[in-house]
C-alpha cells in the first residue's frame, strides 16, 4: 500500500465513521475499486478502526470517563448489596449495555455461521446505501423528541439497539440507523447524537478485537509504521471533525444532504460492481 492510498483509506474512515454514510460501505467500494479485493489490507483497516475510536474518546472524553466511574460504582452497589440509584448517569450506562447486546449476539452469530463474506459484497454495498438515504430523509420529518438519560423509556434504547445490530450490513451507516432510532424513539436530537457515538465504543471496539484476533491467528500482518501513522492520523482528525460537523448539524433539519450523497453513492457502488467504473 502506497502512502497515498493510506491518507485516502484514513480519510474516508474519519469522515464516513461518524458521518452517516457508512464507513464499512465506503471502505468495500474503495478496495474494489483498487482491486484488492475482499478482505484486503484487514489488518489495516483495524487499524483505521482504532483512530476513530480514539476521536470519539477525545470529543467526549467527560461522558465517558463518567460512565467508567458509574461502571465501577455498579459493580461496588452489587457486591454490597445496596440498592441501585436510579441517576441519569446510571441510566445512561445501563442504556449503553443493553443496547450493545444485541449487536454482540448477531455479530458473533455472524462468525460462527461464517458467513462474513457478504459484509464485503459490494452489491449489498449499493442497496443498503439506498435504505440509509430512507433514514436521513425520514430524520428530517419526525418530531422532536424530549427525552434524555433521565427518562428514556426501555422502547428508545432497545429501538437503538436493534437498528445498531441491523447496521452491521456494509452501507448501512451504523451512526445514521443509530441516531435515526433514537429520533424515532423520541430522543431530544441532542441525546440521540451522543447516545450514537458513546454507543460506537464497544462496537468499534469489539469488532476491532474480533478482526484483530483473526488475523494473529493467520499471521496477515504487513507494517509499514510510516504509511500506518499516515492512515491513523488522517482517520483521527477526520472522525474528530465529523463529529463536530455532526453536533452542529443536528440543530438544523439538513440530513437530506446525506440522503442525496448516499443515493450518489450507491449509484457509484453499482457502478463499480458491474466494473462500468474501474481503475
Amino acid at each position: 500500500m502506497e502512502w497515498l492510498q493510506a491518507l485516502l483509506a484514513g480519510i474516508i474512515q474519519g469522515v464516513t465513521e461518524f458521518l452517516p454514510v457508512s464507513s464499512s460501505g465506503h471502505l468495500v467500494i474503495f478496495h474494489t475499486l483498487f482491486g484488492e479485493g475482499e478482505n484486503a489490507n484487514l489488518s489495516f483497516t483495524v487499524f483505521l478502526h482504532l483512530a476513530t475510536l480514539l476521536s470519539v474518546v477525545i470529543c467526549f472524553h467527560k461522558d465517558i470517563w463518567a460512565l467508567i466511574r458509574e461502571l465501577f460504582t455498579l459493580i461496588a452497589n452489587i457486591f454490597r448489596g445496596k440498592p441501585n440509584p436510579k441517576t441519569p448517569e446510571r441510566r445512561f450506562l445501563l442504556m449503553v449495555i443493553i443496547a450493545t447486546i444485541p449487536a454482540i449476539l448477531v455479530g458473533a452469530l455472524v462468525k460462527l455461521l461464517e458467513i462474513d463474506g457478504i459484509l464485503e459484497n459490494i452489491f449489498v454495498v449499493a442497496v443498503m446505501l439506498i435504505v440509509t438515504s430512507a433514514f436521513m430523509f425520514l430524520s428530517d420529518r419526525i418530531n422532536k423528541g424530549s427525552y434524555t438519560e433521565k427518562d428514556a423509556p426501555a422502547k428508545s434504547t432497545l429501538t437503538v439497539g436493534i437498528l445498531q445490530t441491523v447496521a452491521i450490513l456494509p452501507g448501512l451507516s451504523r451512526s445514521g440507523s443509530t441516531i435515526f432510532g433514537g429520533l424515532l424513539s423520541g430522543l431530544t436530537k441532542e441525546f440521540a447524537v451522543r447516545f450514537a457515538f458513546i454507543l460506537s465504543i464497544p462496537a468499534i471496539l469489539g469488532a476491532a478485537i474480533v478482526e484483530l484476533s483473526g488475523i494473529i491467528k493467520t499471521g496477515n500482518v504487513d507494517i509499514d509504521p510510516f504509511i500506518w501513522l499516515i492512515g491513523f492520523v488522517a482517520a483521527t482528525v477526520c472522525g474528530i471533525l465529523s463529529i463536530k460537523f455532526i453536533k452542529m448539524l443536528i440543530k438544523s433539519n439538513k440530513f437530506y444532504i446525506f440522503g442525496f450523497y448516499c443515493l450518489l453513492a450507491s449509484a457509484f457502488a453499482f457502478l463499480v460492481g458491474f466494473g462500468i467504473i474501474h481503475t
